[in-house]
């Protein structure tokens, strides 16, 4: 087994140097050696919502990309998302193996998946941990109800009696490594991303519908053709009327991105600088020029984070970090990340050593972990 041959190729598949034949040899070795590691009944957890996971992603984009774009294109992709199901095998091999990736090997103690957790704070400041908090009502007063379902989500609810006349602030946090969800006032559902926070009104206005966002949230907006939803951004602002789209505003990212899925927006960065979105579309606002683009996006990648993973799509490897980094709760690094791409689908709920041993396997790059932080070598 030439593991550095190997390793060669799936650096040139990174980087689409990778020949035709290079790239053959690679799908064939990593299909053979699932197929031994299964044959020697190699325990391997979640394998087959993994494998069928790892499949469907691969047929999904040779599909979507095979117009316009090369064989050799196609046939990397399918490799690349490939290794990386093959690495899933390698991974769980005992720790005994010579093959066992170094990443795994040189820490002892995994550090987990992110969760639902995240701190709701009331207009007369009052902090409620939400990982901590049980189904049923945190607050009940005139005309308005607070509960937590038993799923973990926060749910404003008008009653029948009183009148819902408060419209003070609420903001629900969620720290590095923890989602949360929350259904507002209007019938309105937001889903958080980790390190990010929603800004909203106990109860909106008559005019319109305003919360301010940091970080990266999904949002189901309850259609009301008389109250525009407006989200608020340190850069931007997106209206709607009704629609499902997504805002990733992270400060430490070069871009501003909304995508959106369902209906029709209008995203403003600046006076005379707008862009009215389709559904697939994606408006993209670089921090530094304020310059406003959009392009066509694949829109199950865009929220992946939100179903339960990440999906890598010729990815920037400090892209891949930065994510990791807020999901698992740790920094990185930056100084010593190559410009280098991936492509692939991971499970949200692994481990970091464990998808850092994928990374490693597939783009020829090993990876460290020192303090709780994610080192490149």
């Amino acid at each position: 087994m030439d593991q550095e041959k190997l390793r060669q190729i799936s650096a040139k598949i990174s980087d689409g140097t990778a020949s035709e034949e290079e790239i053959a040899w690679y799908h064939r070795y990593c299909v053979a050696a699932e197929q031994a590691a299964m044959a020697s009944g190699t325990n391997i957890p979640d394998d087959e919502d993994t494998r069928a996971e790892m499949y469907r992603q691969i047929r999904r984009r040779i599909d979507r990309k095979k117009t316009g774009l090369s064989v050799k294109y196609r046939y990397a992709a399918a490799a690349a998302l490939t290794g990386i199901l093959a690495a899933t095998v390698f991974l769980y091999r005992p720790a005994t193996h010579k093959d066992q990736p170094a990443a795994v090997a040189a820490v002892s103690k995994n550090i987990p998946a992110g969760g639902n957790k995240a701190v709701l704070t009331l207009a007369n400041g009052k902090e409620i941990m939400l990982s901590d908090a049980g189904a049923g009502d945190i607050v009940k007063q005139a005309g308005l109800r607070i509960y937590r379902t038993a799923t973990g989500e926060i749910v404003y609810e008008a009653t029948a009696t009183g009148n819902a006349s408060d419209t003070g602030i609420n903001r629900i946090a969620t720290p590095r490594g923890g989602q949360y969800s929350v259904v507002l006032q209007d019938g309105s559902k937001v889903w958080l991303n980790a390190a990010s926070t929603l800004s909203y009104p106990v109860n909106f206005s008559a005019g319109e519908r305003r919360v301010t966002l940091q970080g990266e949230a999904y949002f189901e907006i309850a259609k009301n053709a008389g109250r525009a939803f407006k989200v608020i951004t340190a850069t931007q602002t997106v209206e709607v009327l009704g629609t499902h789209f997504n805002v990733d505003a992270y400060s430490d990212n070069a871009l501003v991105r909304t995508t959106l899925l369902e209906g029709s927006v209008k995203v403003v960065a600046a006076p005379g600088t707008q862009l009215m979105l389709k559904p697939g579309e994606q408006a993209r606002l670089n921090n530094q020029t304020g310059a406003l683009q959009k392009s066509n996006v694949s829109e199950e990648d865009v929220i992946a984070w939100k179903n339960g993973y990440f999906i890598f799509n010729d990815t920037w490897l400090s892209d891949v970090l930065l994510q990791l980094s807020r999901w698992y709760d740790v920094q990185v690094d930056l100084s010593t990340v190559p410009r280098i791409r991936y492509s692939g689908t991971i499970p949200r709920r692994k481990t970091l050593q464990e998808v850092l041993a994928m990374l490693e396997f597939t783009g020829n790059r090993h990876f460290e972990i020192a303090n709780r932080t994610i080192i490149v070598k």
